[in-house]
């Protein structure tokens, strides 16, 4: 797999009614190369720590903002967050998760979506990253004692979120009770804390602010859907305009996706891994309008869980695929 250097990046989409995609891609992680020569995420220069408490059993839950753009309405029904435990060994040991949406902080703000019971895990896996110090007693930038894992939660009945300003907030429980279940903080390439993060934690009975040497840190997300202008109206989509689930899935080798343009227009296909970075193009250019039909190989790429993106003129649809 080549090498991506993950920024933070915040991607707003518009999509049609057939196919889920990213709505919001919140995400810093890649600092330098680790163990094996595998992707590795270091603390940002002067924090102290690489990661806040999210451990259900302990009652300490995370949370972080996003926004809705106006005009915009999102149904959110796919979320991914990211965590570890000090030093577990693969596979993942998440077994569950609770999720809420909040329509202010969390501290004054009311729940929009989800309740602290329920679990909303649907997958977990190894992200491919470890997140690493620089202390030689830790094994420093080779240190595999943090494995990030991906934790994809499902929101059964997705709730619909007009435009405005809202709180993600999730806890999650493990297998193993050895260490706590933490969620890594971002950190971009030179290993620097991204500006104006407003990151909370719920300790002790009160929300306060995630704060690592004088600065707020913030966490990874990312958030999965439709979205439409307006309440319900879609922008300069057909719906001829579909993009099919994939052939075998899930697959090892190859499998073929295959996609239908009401017209002829610029067309972008590509392949994205849990983490939001961009693995593959397949198609970039103009395409005539019918039905087109490609094989993808994934030789390269370790197994998981990957999401591929058709971008048209008239918008960007969005499917998931498993590699094995």
């Amino acid at each position: 797999m080549k090498h991506f250097i993950l920024s933070f990046i915040v991607t707003i989409i518009v999509c049609n009614a057939y196919g889920q995609t990213v709505l919001l891609a919140d995400t810093a992680f890649i600092t330098d190369r680790g163990y094996g020569g595998a992707e590795a995420s270091c603390k940002a220069d002067g924090m102290i720590d690489n990661s806040v408490n999210m451990d259900r059993v302990k009652g300490t839950w995370v949370a972080d903002v996003f926004h809705v753009p106006a005009g915009i309405t999102w149904v959110v029904d796919t979320v991914i967050v990211y965590g570890y435990q000090y030093g577990t060994r693969l596979p993942s040991t998440f077994t569950g998760c609770n999720l809420q949406i909040y329509t202010g902080t969390p501290a004054v703000g009311s729940v929009r979506w989800g309740d602290t019971v329920t679990n909303v895990l649907i997958s977990t896996g190894f992200t491919g990253i470890y997140k690493v110090d620089t202390f030689a007693a830790d094994s420093g930038l080779l240190s595999t004692k943090r494995a990030i894992m991906y934790l994809k939660l499902y929101l059964p009945h997705p709730p619909s979120l007009g435009t405005g300003t809202y709180w993600l907030s999730w806890s999650a429980t493990c297998t193993s009770t050895i260490t706590s279940a933490t969620c890594p903080y971002k950190v971009l390439p030179g290993r620097i804390n991204p500006p104006g993060q407003m990151s909370r934690i719920y300790y002790g009975g009160t929300w306060q602010y995630v704060i690592d040497n004088g600065d707020t840190a913030g966490l990874n997300m990312i958030l999965m859907g439709n979205a439409y202008l307006g309440v319900n109206s879609v922008q300069g989509y057909s719906d001829e305009t579909t993009l099919h689930q994939n052939a075998p899935n899930p697959f090892s080798h190859t499998t073929t996706i295959s996609y239908n343009l009401a017209k002829e227009g610029n067309v972008q296909l590509c392949v994205y891994n849990v983490l939001g970075q961009k693995v593959a193009t397949l198609v970039n250019g103009r395409v005539g309008n019918g039905k087109h039909e490609l094989r993808f190989d994934a030789a390269g790429l370790p197994a998981g869980v990957y999401y591929y993106r058709l971008a048209t003129e008239g918008g960007v649809i969005s499917r998931e695929m498993v590699v094995r």
